[in-house]
């Protein structure tokens, strides 16, 4: 019973430090983030004990932000299935790299691959509930994004945008109000847009839904197509690009009737394009070199440089066949 209470305590007292020392909270999960990436090379299975301090520094970060968000926000939360859903995926992206170190260690290839199917299921079935059962259109990278605690601290993280502009009761028209209006120099002298349910009317739903369903497909297409055609072929390369074009060109049609968050995160994945150069086949054939060869010659010009480019020039083919694959990107 003592435990019990003491326990009790502790995370009272805990949770009291974070409600206090938001601040403070952040500055320790960042350096705990960043050791993940010192932690490399340095010890003996560096590369799994550097995922688990990336892993639990993430997990800690999500669970202070509960805390935070519980006791400065207007709203209780609550913790629905669709809620419950993000958490479990949230977690899964933090966990998920660490998870198929350890099993390939104990197990091999074949139990890691085992293990990256499964969990690409469970994310592929949980991202249908949300995609039709809630109409969460793109489903963010993580589902729960960091919280901005600084304005939630500071009283400032109400919708922005709904108090930005009012709506006349006879016409109906939507007016901004003086306030509510950006810079002069930031202004594009468009309509006022309004997010979510006021614009949902105007969003092609079908075309929405088959380009999230192909971007939610894909991690089980590429699987399956590594296992047929093999890690290292063009054609499983091609396939995995192909669909983040096809799903790309879908939301394109309605950009601008997206919200700023939507095209947020579809402007985070288009810029994940870019690692593609650093998948195989197409980093063995190219990429290597030429990353190889201008981090050579930056740490040669910029002495200094040397110390940053050094390690990862000798860790990037280890960091290339850890995170090669596109669905954790």
């Amino acid at each position: 019973m003592d435990k019990k209470i003491s326990l009790n305590e502790i995370c009272s007292v805990y949770k009291r430090w974070v409600i206090n020392n938001p601040g403070l909270v952040t500055d320790v999960e960042t350096v705990a983030t960043w050791s993940s990436y010192f932690v490399a090379g340095k010890i003996n299975k560096s590369p799994i004990i550097s995922e688990l301090v990336y892993s639990l520094s993430k997990i800690l970060s999500l669970f202070n932000d509960r805390i935070i968000r519980d006791a400065y926000g207007n709203e209780t939360q609550q913790y629905s299935l669709r809620e419950q859903i993000k958490i479990w995926l949230t977690v899964i992206h933090y966990c998920e790299v660490f998870v198929e170190l350890v099993v390939k260690n104990r197990w091999g290839n074949k139990g890691k691959w085992t293990v990256a199917t499964l969990l690409q299921l469970f994310k592929c079935s949980s991202a249908f509930v949300l995609l039709y059962r809630y109409k969460e259109i793109p489903i963010q990278h993580p589902p729960i994004p960091a919280l901005q605690r600084k304005k939630v601290t500071e009283g400032k993280d109400a919708d922005a945008e709904s108090n930005a502009f009012f709506t006349l009761k006879r016409s109906g028209r939507v007016v901004r109000r003086i306030d509510g209006a950006p810079p002069i120099a930031l202004r594009d002298w468009q309509p006022l847009k309004i997010k979510d349910d006021m614009m949902s009317s105007n969003i092609e739903e079908k075309n929405l839904l088959q380009a999230e369903l192909i971007h939610v497909l894909k991690p089980l297409v590429h699987l399956a197509s590594m296992r047929i055609f093999g890690s290292k072929s063009w054609k499983q390369w091609l396939i995995a690009l192909g669909l983040d074009v096809a799903s790309f060109r879908l939301y394109n049609r309605h950009m601008e009737s997206l919200s700023y968050d939507q095209r947020l995160e579809i402007s985070r994945r288009k810029l994940g394009l870019v690692l593609y150069l650093l998948r195989s086949p197409m980093y063995n054939g190219y990429s290597k070199n030429v990353l190889e060869s201008v981090l050579t010659s930056t740490s040669n010009k910029i002495p200094m440089m040397s110390f940053i480019c050094g390690p990862i020039i000798q860790y990037l083919s280890h960091w290339q066949d850890i995170y090669f694959y596109m669905w954790a990107s």
